[in-house]
């Protein structure tokens, strides 16, 4: 093995380890946002279930 190999080998093991951690930020990133999401739906569950209580509620009463 000649030394040009081995700086491509090097050279292909940098950019893959690279692209292999700015993967990892994106998927980071990407649950980060379905989190937030989820957090949103509870949220907006628990929101339309309180109108729908308070609604229910009015109707009984009046």
């Amino acid at each position: 093995m000649n030394e040009d190999d081995k700086i491509q080998r090097a050279v292909r093991r940098t950019v893959g380890i690279a692209a292999l951690k700015r993967i990892r930020r994106i998927v980071d990133v990407d649950n980060e946002l379905e989190a937030g999401k989820q957090r949103w739906a509870r949220r907006l569950g628990v929101l339309f279930m309180l109108a729908a209580v308070l609604v229910l509620a009015w109707m009984l009463i009046r």
